[in-house]
């Protein structure tokens, strides 16, 4: 057994322990409060685990530990509505795991859940197997990246359902923005790293689709080391020669390469288009994508939310609400039956505020509720499409 796979085996079992709070009224919540917010559930003793419906998996360490709050904040506000749409929320457990952990070192001695929500970046192949050895659905609130291009091959993705749409709509938000605003003649550039080629790749796909035009050396984007002086001068050359009226770089923010591109002098009217939020302001017009999507539900949970928490959601407290929808919705009977196969979702069918969705599923029809992050028309191994805006800022003054 690896180092890994034994600190996995250890802190399944849920562990009373405090996490730091982001905000001054947050530290000040009890116990008692925080089990308000993860409503009905459950703590697991590390030498009797007991059976509940639904197991919340969070990281337990590592840059990704800190968005458990944020995920529960959400989840336990749509338990709370669901509550008092006149259900009982379903029991719940909390586990901690290290990030990349495969589940079943922890989870294959522990009772079996109805239900299991996955920690980010889930390592889908473990959870894939998880799913189809357990037979039961495993939703995925925070997996946006690349591995969902692959997810539908994985065994068990019948019973992988991805909550949050996947990134690479950004890609295609992003072209279809430069084209309406008459910037659709591009020169793309990324880094070096998959993530960046495969959004680049889908964003040039997309171009095409939208009768944009793509200019430079070849077919595709050119990865660019920032920290490159050579690379950058010919980026230089190269935008000056095909004279685009958009850059769009693939890279994260802060990255070596954005760094380069944003201190560096181009022509006035060339406008830089990024695959995240637009922050400051540059020389030059800049055009960005929120990852914050939008489904018919924001308005309503938007407003509860800040009333409940004090202050705006971002896109993992909506992965926690609109998972916590999609729960409540499994663990209602209808016919005797409870729903835990997901087999009553209806990805055509028209979106629903929760209160009614629940009644409708309590009396046997197939639901689609309305969706706070996205327009929830998701399926197995299948992520749900996105209303994306996009970030704009103009050029210093």
């Amino acid at each position: 057994m690896t180092t890994a796979e034994a600190r996995a085996t250890a802190v399944v079992p849920v562990r009373r322990v405090q996490r730091p709070w982001g905000r001054p009224k947050d530290r000040m919540l009890s116990l008692a409060g925080l089990a308000a917010v993860v409503v009905g559930s459950q703590t697991l003793a590390a030498s009797s685990p007991q059976a509940s419906a639904v197991r919340l998996l969070l990281p337990s360490e590592g840059v990704l530990a800190g968005l458990g709050d944020g995920l529960r904040r959400g989840y336990g506000l749509a338990m709370e509505q669901s509550r008092a749409c006149g259900i009982q929320p379903p029991s719940l457990q909390l586990g901690w795991l290290p990030p990349g952990s495969d589940p079943r070192a922890s989870l294959g001695a522990s009772p079996r859940s109805q239900l299991v929500i996955a920690p980010p970046a889930a390592p889908l192949r473990g959870y894939g197997l998880l799913a189809g050895q357990q037979r039961l659905n495993v939703l995925l609130p925070l997996q946006r990246g690349l591995s969902l291009e692959g997810l539908p091959q994985h065994q068990g993705a019948d019973r992988l359902w991805p909550v949050g749409p996947a990134r690479s709509q950004m890609s295609d938000r992003l072209a279809k923005g430069l084209v309406d605003q008459n910037l659709g003649k591009v020169l793309v550039v990324r880094d070096a790293s998959a993530e960046a080629k495969a959004m680049a790749d889908r964003f040039i796909a997309s171009l095409g689709t939208e009768q944009g035009q793509l200019v430079g050396f070849g077919d595709g984007a050119n990865p660019v080391d920032g920290n490159d002086k050579a690379a950058m001068e010919q980026l230089v050359r190269d935008v000056g020669w095909y004279a685009p009226k958009s850059l769009a770089v693939f890279t994260q923010p802060g990255s070596r390469l954005a760094r380069a591109i944003q201190n560096t002098p181009w022509p006035p009217d060339l406008v830089l288009a990024w695959p995240f939020p637009v922050t400051n302001s540059l020389a030059q017009r800049q055009i960005g994508v929120d990852p914050l999507s939008r489904g018919e539900g924001w308005p309503a949970f938007a407003r509860a939310f800040t009333q409940r928490w004090g202050y705006a959601p971002g896109v993992v407290e909506t992965a926690g609400y609109d998972t916590g929808v999609l729960t409540a919705l499994a663990s209602v009977s209808s016919q005797g039956r409870p729903g835990w196969n997901l087999a009553w979702f209806m990805t055509t069918a028209k979106p629903q505020p929760l209160c009614q969705a629940l009644q409708h599923r309590s009396q046997g029809g197939g639901v689609r509720p309305q969706g706070a992050g996205s327009r929830l028309d998701l399926g197995p191994a299948a992520p749900p499409t996105a209303a994306l805006r996009l970030s704009q800022a103009g050029p210093k003054p």
